[in-house]
């Protein structure tokens, strides 16, 4: 309970440094089940980070900033085409990948 508390105390705190952020949520996969229309789980690990949502109208993914490298961020938000067509230079992939939609956020883990 312990960790629980700590996590609790953590994200309040940077609701209070960060009141202009929405708070986005992070389910665990392992919560969700089928058959009932809640789950439960505990407050998990909360922290100041951006993210991105895909263009992926069958498959939308939220991406988060520190869960990737630069190019496996452009990978999984760009089309294949736009991808193969970055050039060689990682100077201009910090262009585009400094260019994308990211929305600074409260991320807060929500775990089993």
């Amino acid at each position: 309970m312990a960790e629980h508390s700590k996590n609790i105390k953590t994200l309040l705190e940077l609701i209070k440094e960060n009141p202009e952020l929405p708070i986005l949520p992070m389910v665990d996969s392992e919560i969700v089940g089928d058959g009932y229309g809640r789950w439960s789980g505990t407050w998990g690990a909360a922290r100041v980070d951006r993210y991105l949502t895909t263009n992926d109208d069958w498959e939308p993914q939220i991406i988060l900033e520190r869960d990737y490298e630069m190019l496996e961020v452009l990978e999984r938000y760009m089309t294949d085409d736009e991808f193969e067509r970055l050039p060689d230079d990682e100077t201009e992939w910090r262009k585009v990948y400094d260019s994308l939609p990211w929305t600074k956020a409260i991320i807060v883990n929500i775990d089993v």
